[in-house]
């Protein structure tokens, strides 16, 4: 059977109209053996989407499709174990005791992403005391140091001191540095917005992505030689 070129396109569009119109999900949870007051770090399994653990270290994920995070505003909620549409953004929206700099976003730091994406990779324990655990030190003191950093709470700690002190631009907005975006969050049923939570995914080293570039440059011009010996 033979498509003209205008009939596969038209036939990727509209395979991208059709998962579009699907939401990404997950649940999220506060599990106390992770959480400790009224922040993180909260569990993550992930239902469906671009997301996974897969780049999570040990110390930072829980069986084959939940991480623990942290959220980034201070007063946003959201019901334990719902599940909630996720969307991937280089901040929050809608939400935080600071504000936003841009209407309804506020991107994060580059500090909360520096911490957090030493804490995915399973690198944080000792750093300024922490500990992957729910001591005094543990998860809590994580979660106070990125309420901090991202200008929620005022009260800083010796952690968010650390990275005042270690990470150039620390208050500047990340950009998905480091690997961390945000999840933006929202409930299922309603749409109300829920409290966004990081989200941690490696980023390949510059030269291994030149490389990748190179390769498919490469096969781009080989596909067009053998496009136009066909005609």
């Amino acid at each position: 059977m033979k498509y003209s070129l205008k009939s596969l396109v038209l036939v990727v569009a509209l395979a991208g109209l059709v998962s579009s119109a699907k939401a990404d999900k997950l649940t999220l949870s506060q599990n106390h053996s992770y959480s400790v007051g009224i922040g993180g770090a909260y569990v993550a399994k992930v239902i469906d989407g671009p997301i996974s653990n897969a780049d999570y270290s040990g110390a930072a994920k829980i069986g084959t499709n939940s991480f623990l995070t942290f959220c980034i505003e201070y007063n946003e909620y959201f019901t334990s174990g719902s599940t909630l549409n996720y969307v991937l953004n280089n901040g929050s929206v809608n939400g935080g005791v600071s504000g936003q700099t841009a209407k309804n976003y506020d991107g994060i730091s580059n500090g909360t992403a520096y911490l957090y994406s030493l804490f995915a990779q399973g690198n944080l324990a000792g750093v300024a005391g922490f500990a992957y655990n729910t001591s005094s030190h543990g998860y809590g003191y994580l979660q106070n140091a990125i309420w901090n950093l991202e200008g929620e709470i005022k009260s800083s700690n010796s952690l968010s001191n650390w990275v005042k002190s270690n990470v150039a631009n620390w208050n500047a907005d990340s950009n998905g540095s480091y690997g961390v975006q945000a999840l933006n969050l929202t409930n299922v049923k309603g749409g109300g917005k829920a409290q966004d939570q990081l989200y941690y995914h490696n980023v390949p080293e510059q030269g291994l992505t030149v490389a990748l570039l190179g390769l498919a440059l490469v096969g781009i011009a080989g596909f067009r030689r053998k496009f136009s010996s066909a005609k």
